[in-house]
């Protein structure tokens, strides 16, 4: 007979799907949707079907700690892994700190942490990952409406007659939200499907109209869709009068684009300008969608502008549309109503307000100008400052920033040079940059509230218990505050008596949940459309028009680099992999990363399908498998989520640069100049093989140290296989470097070699990921070892990724055939 567990909000991206957590009649625990979930009704992905099977692989085992990042680690107490926290914390100046959060964590958690850092430590230096993605709609929202916060429903999806989706490539990212549209479609075939994005991505292969746009021009198109509806006289000029203000403003600036005008910028037809406006214009009720590829820009707020400008025109708010901005992270809505980016404070409240500023240190029994009233560092403007030696501890909690992170090269040199803590449910790629790891419980394993992308706040039940060594990320915090004397502010002894303080500061603010309890979720603040009445929360109470003023991205594409890369998600994965990348079912046909090129560019540059080529941008360079489809010309997409332990992450060739207003960095427009590698894959450019072999002989020693003592005396795995396969696997890999150094024309023998490595990986029938993981390991601890020039460093790194990777070609083969059943 079965037995229902516990309900919960789905850990991966911010639709909120509800699951329904069971034991089946063999007592296999198993998830599926929860009917009665009022967001979804019982709909879900492939995504978090095998997550209990994989949760607890590769976990942080117990507290790790090295004071040098060349050392090894060693498992330490809870009670020591406090007192060095609190210690660091007492020596540093409050602004020589930084924290660094999760749109995965809890509300509690994050409010929590919020509360510990601006309250109590007193910097501002907090951001989250919610930086990278959602930064932009935030503050078109706030400019626009007075505050954050979606104002409309997954319902008007069911009545509505036409949908956008603005670099939105919902059908892989929120793949529960888009079958509802299908089905809308469904029902009204009439109804029109538009997908604005360079990537004929599989949402554009259900759509009707495909805008291939150039990459960064939104901010032009929209403009020109504002341009023609005043011209034609297709405004609501009622809702205008009545509920907006600054109309004038918007309309100047988006009279500089006229369609033949903005055709040309945005690389388009003139025709599917028209036609957009005329959707706007006549559509009964339109729903713009749109993620990353908006907000990831240099002009990503202006974006967000332009569009809700063309929704305020034509009166598309409430019963006739609205503007949608569709979230990555479970709980990046619920992070943002605590405040948990560098100006935030609950309940939508601001530290650059003075009133915000009193009334939370009121709330939280601290002395008048605790909270500075100057926002922190974003995450991507602290990290020249932890370079200069001005950040001189860095908390990162539940995230994976060594791989999400733009212009990585840079970033990896960052926390090389402070003082790293990663508390993480996982051994992540960030671990290796740390100092102290402090392992943590994850969902599934702790109690807690998430708010999806429509408002709707969902409690979770735990259904497993964590590892005996992990903590609550709450709980974490409340031992440091104990250590640091502030016990009696953070004396709480579970999730709900955090939840009971924090729904207390909402009272009033436009995201109220004041009277709400547990029991009561999940529930949606703010109702079905969240300015009913057409009252914003601005001084006037009218909605604002802005000047969506258009600037060109960062990168420049002169030759060389003169393709734009732009990056995102695949089907089945989701962000760093640390959970979903352990599935079968869900690494079958995405084991590895891709570049997609357009098949005009690739027949130019002579590369075809399942090349690996070099891909290069003034900040780095990866080898990657080629892939030839349907994209523009002049653009290629790359997957941003596979680490180091698949060779190299693509965001090492990614901008860093940020959109002025939201801080939120380039991730969609990369300069790159692509080459096709014609060697094998274990053959290194000239200047790098020669970097490599001055410096083999003090490399070799290490090697025949990894010999004598055995593999795992040089490598820490969290992973039990057999010791003697791993000493077989030592030897295996001198033999391999030797041939490769000192006799790099000896195909046969490189190859023989190589072939007898994934044959002892395949014998400890290992996934391809951990294959990946341990190669890579056995590279991280020459770099602890060795004290060598950075390009040094990387040219190694580069030989480490190039053998392991022929490696990894014939494990992923024999894996996938026995997945198939071949």
């Amino acid at each position: 007979m079965e037995e229902i567990l516990a309900t919960a909000q789905c850990p991966y991206c911010g639709v909120g799907c509800g699951l329904e957590i069971f034991k089946d009649k063999k007592g296999r625990v198993k998830i599926r949707g929860d009917k009665s979930h009022p967001a979804t009704k019982g709909d879900l992905c492939l995504k978090p079907i095998p997550f209990p099977k994989v949760m607890n692989i590769g976990r942080v085992p117990s507290p790790l700690y090295r004071e040098n990042k060349k050392e090894q680690f060693r498992e330490i107490s809870w009670e020591e892994a406090v007192k060095i926290i609190a210690s660091k914390l007492k020596e540093n100046k409050p602004d020589e700190n930084y924290f660094y959060i999760s749109g995965q964590l809890t509300t509690e958690d994050s409010y929590l942490i919020n509360k510990f850092v601006k309250g109590f430590v007193k910097t501002n230096n907090i951001d989250a990952n919610s930086r990278l993605c959602m930064a932009s709609a935030v503050m078109g929202y706030k400019l626009s409406f007075g505050s954050d916060g979606p104002p409309g429903s997954y319902e008007d999806i069911d009545d509505a007659d036409a949908f956008i989706f603005a670099g939105s490539n919902a059908a892989w990212t929120h793949p529960v939200l888009f079958k509802r549209v299908l089905k809308r479609k469904k029902e009204l075939p009439q109804a029109k499907i538009v997908v604005i994005d360079p990537v004929f991505t599989a949402t554009a292969e259900k759509a009707d109209i495909w805008v291939d746009i150039n990459p960064g021009t939104d901010t032009v198109l929209f403009n020109s869709i504002l341009y023609l509806l005043e011209k034609k006289g297709w405004i609501d000029f009622d809702f205008i009068k009545k509920h907006t203000q600054n109309f004038s403003e918007a309309l100047e600036e988006a009279y500089k684009y006229p369609p033949e005008i903005a055709s040309k910028i945005c690389g388009i037809k003139e025709s599917l300008i028209y036609k957009l406006a005329e959707i706007y214009a006549f559509s009964k009720k339109i729903i713009s969608f749109w993620t990353m590829g908006f907000n990831q820009s240099t002009n990503g707020t202006m974006k967000n502008l332009s569009l809700i400008n063309v929704h305020l025109a034509t009166g598309r708010i409430n019963e006739k549309g609205c503007p949608f901005s569709l979230t990555g992270q479970p709980n990046a809505m619920g992070g943002r109503e605590v405040g948990y980016l560098v100006n935030g404070l609950p309940g939508y409240r601001d530290v650059r307000n003075s009133e915000d500023r009193r009334y939370m240190e009121k709330f939280w029994g601290i002395p008048e100008g605790s909270i500075k009233e100057n926002p922190g560092m974003t995450i991507v403007e602290a990290v020249d400052k932890i370079i200069s030696g001005d950040i001189k501890l860095f908390w990162i909690v539940c995230t994976n920033p060594a791989v999400t992170m733009p212009n990585l090269n840079k970033f990896w040199k960052a926390l090389r040079n402070t003082f790293v803590i990663v508390q993480d449910a996982y051994l992540t790629d960030s671990v290796d940059y740390a100092n102290l790891v402090l392992p943590a419980s994850q969902w599934g394993e702790k109690e807690g509230v998430m708010t999806g992308s429509d408002r709707t706040i969902t409690y979770n039940r735990p259904f497993s218990e964590p590892p005996s060594q992990c903590k609550h990320d709450w709980e974490i915090f409340c031992l440091v505050a104990k250590e640091m004397g502030w016990e009696e502010f953070f004396p709480y002894k579970n999730s709900r008596e955090i939840f009971d303080e924090y729904k207390k500061t909402t009272k009033g603010r436009l995201c109220d949940i004041s009277d709400w309890n547990y029991e009561d979720l999940p529930k949606k603040w703010g109702g079905k459309w969240l300015y009913r009445d057409k009252k914003f929360p601005t001084e006037s109470d009218k909605a604002r028009f802005n000047r969506a003023v258009y600037t060109p991205a960062a990168d420049n594409t002169d030759y060389p680099y003169s393709i734009v890369l732009t990056t995102g998600r695949t089907k089945k994965q989701w962000h760093t992999m640390t959970r979903t990348g352990k599935a079968l079912e869900l690494l079958r046909d995405e084991t590895e990363p891709f570049i997609l090129l357009n098949d005009e560019d690739s027949l130019e540059l002579g590369i075809f399908d399942n090349d690996y080529i070099n891909i290069r941008s003034v900040r780095g360079q990866i080898y990657i498998k080629a892939k030839v489809g349907k994209i523009k010309r002049g653009v290629a997409f790359a997957p941003f989520g596979y680490g180091k332990i698949y060779h190299f992450p693509t965001n090492i060739l990614v901008s860093d640069a940020v959109d002025p207003v939201s801080k939120e960095p380039e991730l969609k427009f990369s300069a790159v100049y692509i080459k096709a590698k014609k060697k094998r894959i274990y053959r290194l450019s000239d200047e790098v093989y020669q970097k490599v072999k001055e410096t083999y002989p003090q490399v070799k020693n290490f090697l025949d140290e990894a010999v004598e003592l055995g593999y795992s005396s040089v490598v820490i795995e969290n992973i039990t296989i057999g010791e003697d396969l791993l000493d077989e696997l030592a030897v295996k890999m001198k033999e391999l470097f030797d041939v490769f150094i000192n006799s790099p024309a000896d195909w046969e023998k490189a190859q023989l070699l190589t072939e007898e490595i994934a044959d002892i990986y395949i014998k400890l029938k290992i996934q391809p990921i951990f294959q990946s993981r341990i190669t890579s390991s056995f590279r991280d601890a020459f770099e602890r070892i060795f004290d060598l020039p950075e390009e040094i460093n990387q040219a190694w790194e580069y030989t480490f990724d190039f053998l392991s990777h022929s490696v990894f070609e014939i494990v992923k083969k024999h894996y996938e055939r026995s997945v198939s059943g071949k």
